[in-house]
């Protein structure tokens, strides 16, 4: 009884002294009225990390939480997400393009202003009060499955730590590499069949053709020479998505998965109107279904996702020299990592065919040996008469 009553008046404490994070005066009911710092904040609440603030200012953000909160400030919510589209146009305020992204999506949009400092840098940054240095020391290290996902022809050299990247194989397999661990995995057969997969009825990519086709349209993006790296890097983005959506399993700590998204941004620069249209539809369609498949795993309430676009900005990295030693560990691994593919392959299909000859040789000698003995047994065979063949029957007149 006594210890009910503890559990009860910590309770009481905790929601009385409210340890949330503290936002300013004015009524906010929307992402809208919410600056960079303070989007942070909420993921971090979100998270589990909570501190303490002025009974005056609990109001404002208990409207906020009612909204894009977890509903039990005790408790961290188990899989974060937060997608991160730099887009030009997008940020510039084209509502209907913007709509064409978000349209039917079950999460949190919002617009960030104009800062120096990327929202990346507030929640992983090196200062004490970024998400994960707060998370580091709430959390065991070790098992805190915070992930980055970045294009890997656009890595920023200060999260790696927690980046995961997508690259094709010789023959257009799908590798995941995850370069802190230097661990590369395959996720797919090829690049075609996990974004068709993804994409299911609504769109189709064809490698051989070079063309991506919307279904029950006229619609076509054709692959040239000019738009195919970047089309290329914005499909390997889509199945990334499809894939990471599936990794992530409930567990007693947080999950976090952020999407850096800078294909949107470079295929602005040389595609018609027309086709980016079908582009953010494209986009739209990924996002609704990566909302699903993590629903697929999580219920509602340990489900929290954010969709954030903000201006176009360079990879940061800190020095020429870093940025030539990350370039050259990548090209290195995925080298090694493609010949240890390769190899096993080949080494696979060695022993495939070994087997198989032994198998070969092995049934033609016992074949040999076992007819040998079957000739052998009929040659040496006694010839006697068959006492029912050659039987006599009395007839009834002869008895």
């Amino acid at each position: 009884m006594k210890t009910l009553l503890f559990i009860i008046c910590v309770a009481s404490a905790l929601a009385s002294h409210a340890y949330l994070y503290p936002f300013n005066d004015k009524s906010i009911n929307d992402l809208e009225g919410l600056n960079q710092k303070q989007i942070a904040q909420l993921i971090k609440y979100n998270i589990g990390l909570v501190e303490h603030i002025p009974i005056d200012q609990q109001k404002v953000f208990e409207q906020l939480i009612k909204s894009f909160g977890k509903g039990n400030i005790l408790s961290p919510t188990n899989m974060n997400y937060l997608i991160l589209i730099e887009s030009e146009k997008l940020y510039s305020g084209l509502d209907s393009k913007q709509q064409r992204i978000t349209e039917g999506f079950s999460q949190s949009f919002k617009i960030l202003e104009k800062d120096p400092k990327s929202i990346m840098e507030t929640l992983f940054g090196q200062q004490d009060d970024s998400l994960i240095q707060k998370a580091y020391k709430v959390y065991n290290k070790n098992n805190l499955r915070f992930k980055i996902y970045q294009n890997e022809d656009d890595l920023d050299i200060n999260y790696l730590q927690w980046t995961i990247t997508l690259y094709l194989g010789k023959n257009n397999e799908v590798y995941f590499y995850e370069p802190n661990k230097d661990k590369s995995y395959k996720i797919d057969s090829s690049l075609e069949k996990c974004v068709n997969t993804f994409f299911g009825t609504t769109f189709d990519y064809s490698s051989k053709d070079k063309k991506i086709y919307k279904y029950n349209t006229n619609e076509i993006i054709e692959i040239n020479q000019d738009n195919e790296e970047q089309l290329i890097g914005f499909l390997k983005d889509v199945c990334a998505m499809n894939k990471l959506s599936t990794l992530f399993n409930k567990s007693d700590q947080p999950n976090m998965l952020s999407i850096i998204n800078k294909s949107i941004a470079k295929l602005e620069k040389i595609m018609k109107e027309s086709e980016l249209d079908m582009i953010y539809d494209m986009m739209r369609i990924t996002h609704k279904k990566l909302s699903k498949n993590f629903r697929n795993t999580f219920e509602n309430e340990e489900l929290f996702g954010l969709i954030l676009i903000e201006e176009e900005k360079n990879p940061q990295l800190t020095t020429t020299k870093d940025s030539a030693k990350i370039q050259r560990i990548l090209l290195e691994t995925r080298t090694r990592m493609l010949n240890q593919v390769t190899s096993t392959t080949q080494s696979s299909q060695q022993n495939m065919d070994s087997t198989t000859y032994q198998i070969y040789i092995w049934f033609g000698v016992f074949f040999v040996i076992v007819l040998i003995g079957i000739i052998y047994a009929m040659v040496t065979m006694d010839i006697q008469k068959d006492t029912l063949l050659y039987a006599k029957f009395l007839t009834t007149d002869q008895r």
